[in-house]
């Protein structure tokens, strides 16, 4: 199995399964959102990197292998904004 990146947009539920964000290191022109070495509100991004906006994964914390960094609330809040907008979610752009 190959470790694949994600932001994680919500806490681990009682089961121990979170909804994330797929992050690549693959320009994402149309649904990518960039994540500057700024966004990180702790550790560092080894490439520059995309979040894609247009995907949405559950995994279970047991699949965690580590944790990279920390982003802002700021960058969360955007990514789940853009993926709302992506799936035609009333209210949103």
């Amino acid at each position: 199995m190959k470790h694949r990146p994600v932001l994680a947009v919500t806490a681990a539920d009682n089961y121990g399964d979170f909804i994330a964000i797929p992050v690549t290191s693959r320009p994402q022109a149309e649904h990518g959102l960039p994540l500057a070495a700024a966004d990180m509100l702790t550790g560092t991004l080894p490439a520059a990197s995309w979040i894609r906006t247009n995907r949405i994964v559950t995994l279970n914390g047991s699949l965690v292998v580590k944790t990279v960094g920390r982003v802002s609330e700021r960058v969360v809040a955007a990514a789940v904004e853009r993926f709302c907008a992506y799936i035609g979610y009333p209210g949103q752009k």
